[in-house]
């Protein structure tokens, strides 16, 4: 009679959308294909949905394996699973496996109703796990794994499979069938390997299992983008550590750009693309972006400050580097953004601010995103020797529902953040991250984009002087509703026991939002207050009153609004043009002009208007009606002189 293996992989929530279950689908179609396997083994349907725990107990028949791929998304409820599971069926062995499982047997002894382990890439050693099993082969000779023999935890040897060309596609393998007849009105989400491994090293980082980047076979990742066209999966997260760093992956992107032109999907094809951003990210980078597949290109940096970077083993492109990529991808109308990491060891409050606004002056204008530090078990700072060297104290705080409506079903689940560092008390590090939100809120969210590059291209006033200045005015020369807005941001930040980081209101829908795009729904909800609240601040810079009123009519006219989706503006400078020049080259010049621009679609009401313009927008300046992706009409009639 077969034994029954169970494979579950939980998702976010119980709603829609939902990833399909590509880690444990992997693994399934690896073990489905192997006759030896099959013959002695039932491997019903993946278990996906995060349903209430006595809901999915049901799903279980008299199980006599259960494997769970853990993430930071459901450890917590795989652990609560897994325990009630062994109360129902005692006789059921549990294997844990996933990013979430740390080195060595530990979480053993954390998890008693755990039987085994399972470390690394997955799909050779399950398959020897469970030959294992059957035929009375030593446990020690399986890889990857942990268990517990003779009252002792036994680890057995790594292994990282080098050549990956016989792996079967859960897609084609029909796998994730049953699960989308079971589920009809769920819209699934993709998830695309076309390689593995990362050649790189950060200390924060555990993506990879592999420093070698091994590829699958061409022929396989067509058939899988066929697959997710014809099964009109909207939105493919492409999880490739480094995407473009092969030449192959141009050729890669131009087929998914085939693939939605034959069959219009997928509408978003998302990778990561390679640290060192060459001619292949930029090709590959064109045909997504170009054909509005996906939002923009990252040029990451994670932190300027070099002692953080030697710190983490990471190196940075020139910034000299990045200003040239950036005019190129500007030129060329692909939105570029930025990434950066608040927390890493070796960084200062000074460093930080400092770094975030050498990136405004090599030119990211566009968008910019701060990530809190993140600890993963089985990243180089996970270790404990790493933490006590750079003195990094955590605080372990409630997931945030940033852009979904998070239903966790009664099993709460959480992230280990830094919060103070060697070099970084905890004081500072919420100043830096409300100094990140100021400046994210007004530079890259725009509303006061344009104040900022005038007044530092004309005025020399750096960024970094004009952003610390508006930091104070806000929080200390201010009042009314702007300074209001910040301060209750600024206290929620400062309390790492709540954690409450996630904003939300109702009329911007259920989904939750970073502070600063709260913070700009809210400013541009306000309509007039904002702008006569920012006015004084803006007036201490002296710019002479015609061509002060005329920049603010130009900034705030530009800003799109739920009521106002078109410009029509009669200028007396030509702003547009200055503007737009990444390089900084164009002189500010009296002229006549006309500019109209008019957004392609309207929004009825709020939450649309945040969910498309904020969340799905925000990396091609979506808020600004002169953003790439509309139409603008300009025209200079003559010059004044």
């Amino acid at each position: 009679m077969k034994k029954t293996f169970y494979l579950v992989q939980i998702g976010v929530s119980y709603s829609s959308p939902c990833f399909l279950p590509y880690g444990a689908g992997c693994i399934a179609a690896y073990l489905k294909r192997d006759k030896e396997i099959t013959d002695l083994y039932e491997i019903p349907d993946i278990i996906v949905m995060r349903e209430k725990i006595e809901d999915v107990l049901r799903r279980f028949k008299n199980p006599d394996y259960a494997a769970f791929s853990c993430f930071v998304w459901n450890f917590e409820y795989n652990k609560t699973l897994a325990k009630e599971l062994k109360k129902r069926y005692p006789g059921v062995k549990i294997l844990f496996g996933g990013h979430n499982v740390p080195p060595g047997g530990g979480l053993l002894d954390e998890c008693p109703y755990v039987d085994f382990l399972q470390h690394n890439e997955g799909e050779e050693s399950t398959a020897m796990l469970l030959k294992a099993f059957a035929n009375g082969t030593p446990l020690s000779e399986v890889p990857n794994l942990s268990y517990r023999e003779n009252g002792q935890t036994v680890t057995t040897r790594d292994y990282v499979p080098c050549d990956l060309s016989g792996y079967p596609s859960p897609y084609t393998a029909g796998i994730f069938d049953g699960i989308m007849a079971e589920f009809p009105d769920t819209e699934f989400h993709a998830t695309l390997e076309t390689n593995r491994g990362c050649p790189y090293a950060c200390a924060y980082c555990e993506w990879c299992f592999s420093k070698r980047v091994r590829p699958f076979p061409m022929e396989k990742i067509r058939a899988e983008i066929e697959w997710i066209a014809k099964h009109k999966i909207r939105y493919t997260y492409c999880a490739d550590a480094n995407f473009g760093i092969l030449d192959r992956d141009v050729e890669i992107a131009q087929y998914v750009i085939d693939r939605k032109k034959k069959y219009g999907y997928p509408d978003v094809f998302k990778p990561c693309y390679a640290k060192e951003s060459d001619d292949n990210v930029f090709a590959a980078g064109y045909l997504l972006n170009k054909n509005n597949t996906d939002k923009g290109v990252t040029l990451a940096y994670q932190t300027l400050s070099p002692e953080a970077l030697e710190n983490i083993g990471r190196k940075n492109l020139t910034l000299q580097r990045f200003r040239s990529l950036d005019i190129r991808y500007t030129e060329a109308g692909i939105p570029t953004y930025t990434e950066l990491i608040l927390g890493l060891p070796g960084e200062t409050y000074e460093s930080f601010c400092a770094g975030i606004c050498q990136l405004l002056e090599h030119g990211q204008n566009n968008s910019m995103t701060v990530y809190e530090c993140q600890v993963y078990p089985n990243s180089p700072m996970g270790s404990k020797a790493y933490r006590e060297k750079h003195g990094i104290k955590t605080a372990v705080i409630p997931m945030l529902g940033i852009h979904y409506n998070p239903q966790f079903n009664g099993v709460d689940e959480h992230l280990e953040i830094v919060t103070e560092t060697a070099t970084m008390p905890k004081n500072d590090w919420v100043r830096a991250y409300m100094f990140a939100v100021i400046l994210q809120t007004f530079h890259h969210l725009a509303l006061l984009r344009f104040f900022a590059i005038y007044l530092h291209r004309e005025k020399g006033v750096s960024y970094h002087d004009f952003y610390q200045a508006l930091f104070r005015f806000i929080y200390d020369e201010s009042d009314g509703f702007t300074h209001g807005l910040f301060a209750s941001l600024f206290a929620r930040k400062a309390d790492t026991d709540t954690a409450d980081w996630t904003y939300q209101k109702d009329v911007f829908g259920t989904t939750g939002w970073y502070f600063e795009e709260g913070a700009f729904l809210e400013l541009v909800r306000s309509g007039d207050v904002f702008w006569e609240e920012i006015r004084p601040f803006l007036m201490k810079f002296e710019i002479p009153g015609p061509l002060f009123s005329e920049l603010m009519k130009y900034q705030r006219g530009l800003i799109r609004t739920l009521d106002c989706d078109t410009a029509n503006l009669e200028l007396h400078w030509n702003f547009y043009r200055y503007f737009e020049d990444q390089s900084g080259k164009t002189p500010l010049r009296r002229t006549h002009a006309f500019l109209t621009a008019k957004a392609r679609k309207k929004y009825g009401n709020w939450a649309d208007y945040a969910r498309e313009v904020v969340w799905f927008g925000k990396r091609y300046s979506a808020m600004l009606l002169t953003n790439p992706r509309e139409r603008v009409d300009y025209t200079e009639v003559d010059d004044d002189g």
